[in-house]
């Protein structure tokens, strides 16, 4: 019936604010009926017996005492929506034993409450009509706090649904507004005039050498790396996809850096089909690059992986050469910006980690779960 929102939890978060409505609402009950009764009373010219006053104050104190046994069987018992008749049958038999229940301790209590006030005990027998004439209204009572209680439930429910979605939403808009910050990155780095000079310069070279095929597959792919860099826009992608476009961008890159750059993929292919965030893997090649590549003097390696272990999906990018010096190094936007997306897709459940290796790489590894 609530299976989002935690009924135990909320009981006891709130159980002064219920002990004191459930105080409340006996006592203006029982007032409500104590005003009736003297009401008629004085119309008829009658007084009002204190026994009869005393039978009032233990019949409802004992109704407070009890209401939590009701609120306890209302949840254990919920009335669901595909099983209506059932649930009311149900509640209704609870009824009847909850009603005989209050009885077996109310009758007692007010014989021996009569007998100390007037010195003798009526029979057993006489609260017979009592009884009659109360099941019905106590019935009633029964239900009417069973309905209580679904009604608060239910409005606290629906509360805690909406603050749920309210946070579902904003945390989904700080997603598309991250993974629009992404592309602007990307599209900066793309667009980055020393990135486009080089680029620009290497597809001239390869012209004048007469290697037009080369020159136009570089120049293809830095068009289909611009496009795909604006086109996608969903969260999350198959790895596939995110590998596609990582290829056209390394495609540049190795066209630009020559020999000095090599780049080898160890793909998992049960991994392929696993979604992936959107743009996650360039950012760490790009800072492999930077930070590695392009200040090595020597060839360098980036290794690209992708595996599957314990219901996980691990993604490694590693660079032989130049090691990070944490004494200097600063985090920059593409790797903390894929930090905090990690943290915010993932809910806590993803890892990233950047660190040096003993054979003189560095690797840069997010562990995922895997997609169902």
């Amino acid at each position: 019936m609530f299976q989002e929102f935690d009924i135990k939890a909320f009981f006891i978060k709130n159980r002064k604010q219920v002990l004191i409505s459930i105080f409340l609402f006996w006592f203006f009950f029982a007032l409500l009926i104590m005003i009736e009764d003297e009401i008629a009373f004085r119309i008829y010219g009658m007084k009002a017996d204190f026994v009869d006053r005393l039978q009032y104050f233990i019949r409802w104190v004992l109704w407070t005492l009890l209401t939590p046994l009701i609120i306890f069987l209302a949840i254990k018992f919920p009335i669901q929506k595909n099983q209506l008749v059932w649930g009311i049958g149900k509640h209704f038999i609870l009824a009847i034993l909850f009603t005989a229940l209050e009885f077996m301790i109310e009758i007692p209590l007010i014989r021996l409450a009569t007998l100390k006030i007037t010195g003798a005990m009526p029979a057993v027998s006489n609260y017979a009509v009592v009884f009659i004439l109360k099941f019905n209204i106590y019935l009633l009572l029964y239900f009417l706090v069973l309905g209580t209680t679904y009604l608060v439930l239910y409005v606290n429910s629906y509360n805690q649904s909406k603050i749920l979605a309210g946070e579902a939403h904003i945390k989904n808009q700080l997603l598309q507004t991250q993974l629009v910050e992404a592309k602007l990155s990307l599209l900066k780095m793309q667009l980055d005039p020393h990135f486009l000079f080089n680029t620009h310069h290497s597809i001239v070279s390869l012209m004048l050498n007469n290697e037009n095929e080369k020159a136009i597959k570089m120049l293809t792919g830095l068009s289909d790396l611009l496009r795909h860099s604006l086109d996608d826009q969903q969260q999350t992608i198959p790895l596939e996809k995110e590998l596609h476009l990582l290829k056209l961008y390394l495609g540049i890159q190795e066209t630009r850096f020559h020999e000095k750059l090599k780049v080898s993929f160890h793909i998992d292919s049960l991994a392929l089909d696993q979604k992936v965030p959107a743009f996650i893997l360039q950012p760490l090649v790009e800072n492999a690059i930077k930070h590695g590549i392009a200040v090595s003097s020597k060839a360098n390696t980036i290794s690209v992986s992708a595996t599957m272990a314990d219901g996980s999906l691990i993604l490694k990018v590693e660079n032989d050469g130049v090691l990070i010096d944490y004494n200097h190094y600063r985090e920059g936007i593409g790797i903390s910006n894929t930090r905090e997306r990690l943290k915010q897709l993932y809910d806590g459940q993803s890892k990233f980690e950047l660190k040096n290796n003993d054979h003189d790489s560095v690797t840069a590894s997010i562990t995922i779960p895997k997609t169902q």
